[in-house]
């Protein structure tokens, strides 16, 4: 009996047990420190690679965007870029952020120039070959392993052999739609839907609308036809914009047309994607009627040259032939102009109610026939199947008309 309770007193005894929990327990402890802190310091060096991939990024892009400020229409769709100059731009930036402790090298091969298009609903980044003309994009891939900066050293986890862990982050940054035109970018009082937007080999029929997609406008003036004349003239009397051998605005009314008293200036407002304009279908008829240039090939007419009432120049004609040699795209049969997108259902409608504008886009004006020529209330116009960039910053839609400041956008 005595031996019996010896047996269970010693059975009871715990000495050493804590000793043997803690020699079991201890890996595993270890091993959610490792997990606590390696991890935790991997996503941090992870995070400081992305800031420097966006960083890079947006250098690489905004270099695009400096570029394009600095070149005409024309000159922007012909302009080759340097892949060095680009990755170059991006590498500097680069350079100057850390990662884990290390200045990050982004590698050549690392960069990626193209186009960001988000037509099909889907954005996707094409990469853009030699010679690099037109691109509005530029990815960046940041690394720490063994092709970049070397991978990032672990702390605990090298008890489990793992020394250094490969971490990367990559960013895409683009230049988009503009959110904003600038003051005096409209000159043209149409607009069209959003849905006639994915084809650019397509006529679109303006005056009349009906028979299209499209509609007139007022900027943001309620619509109003009676109005919309002199406010044309108006745009030509505000452009006082010097242009190299040609005359502007109110220089160029006073020249062409014998009249009683000049237009108020006119300047469009700043206009930006959410703005809402009232449209209005069918034909303005007061655009086309008065005196227009006769001599086609010269910018300024002798009295005998113009055609019609002199003293009433034709607002829509005088329009388009002011700036079809002054609009920048090295063509001055063609006037390249900015128009407002407005939001639309499917089928797109001919709309004659206030809508919200969600793009804007560039379009080509063929010449208007004057009267009293069949057809002379006619003007048809494509969109610009080119690409084409202006001062301000993206975020807005997908047309052909992109910001120069970049956004990060993926």
């Amino acid at each position: 009996m005595k031996s019996y309770f010896n047996f269970f007193e010693k059975v009871k005894n715990q000495a050493g047990v804590t000793a043997v929990i803690v020699a079991i327990v201890m890996p595993i402890l270890i091993g959610f420190t490792a997990l606590a802190v390696d991890v935790g310091y991997m996503h941090v060096t992870k995070n400081e690679l992305q800031n420097v991939a966006d960083a890079a990024a947006l250098a690489g892009a905004g270099y695009l965007g400096s570029i394009y400020e600095t070149l005409s229409y024309d000159e922007q769709q012909t302009y080759v870029f340097s892949r060095s100059d680009i990755v170059g731009v991006a590498q500097q930036v680069a350079l100057k952020n850390q990662a884990a402790g290390t200045n990050i090298v982004i590698n050549d091969a690392d960069v990626t120039i193209g186009t960001w298009d988000c037509k099909t609903g889907t954005c996707i980044l094409t990469p853009t070959v030699a010679p690099i003309v037109e691109p509005d994009a530029v990815k960046v891939i940041a690394r720490r392993d063994g092709n970049a900066n070397g991978p990032s050293l672990t702390f605990f986890a090298r008890i489990f052999d793992i020394n250094a862990v490969d971490v990367s982050a990559d960013a895409t940054a683009a230049l988009t739609g503009p959110a904003i035109v600038d003051p005096g970018e409209l000159k043209t009082p149409f607009a069209i839907s959003e849905n006639t937007l994915a084809d650019c080999t397509e006529k679109i029929t303006f005056s009349p609308t009906t028979s299209s997609c499209s509609a007139w406008h007022n900027f943001f003036d309620p619509i109003n036809a009676a109005t919309l004349p002199a406010k044309m003239l108006g745009l030509i009397q505000g452009d006082v914009q010097e242009y190299e051998g040609l005359v502007s605005g109110p220089a160029w009314l006073n020249q062409n047309f014998d009249m009683n008293a000049p237009p108020d200036p006119e300047i469009t407002p700043e206009t930006e994607i959410g703005n809402e304009f009232e449209f209005q279908g069918g034909t303005v008829a007061s655009l086309f009627l008065g005196g227009a240039l006769g001599n086609k090939n010269s910018d300024i007419n002798s009295p005998e040259e113009i055609i019609g009432d002199i003293k009433h120049p034709a607002p829509f004609p005088a329009l388009f032939d002011y700036f079809r040699r002054r609009d920048g795209d090295g063509d001055d049969e063609i006037w390249t102009a900015t128009i407002p997108v407005y939001e639309d259902n499917i089928p797109c409608d001919n709309a004659n109610d206030s809508r919200k504008i969600v793009d804007f886009v560039k379009i080509i004006v063929r010449m208007p026939i004057p009267p009293p020529e069949e057809g002379w209330k006619t003007v048809d116009v494509w969109i610009d199947c080119n690409t084409s960039f202006a001062p301000g910053r993206g975020g807005g839609g997908t047309g052909n008309l992109k910001g120069t400041i970049p956004n990060l956008v993926e």
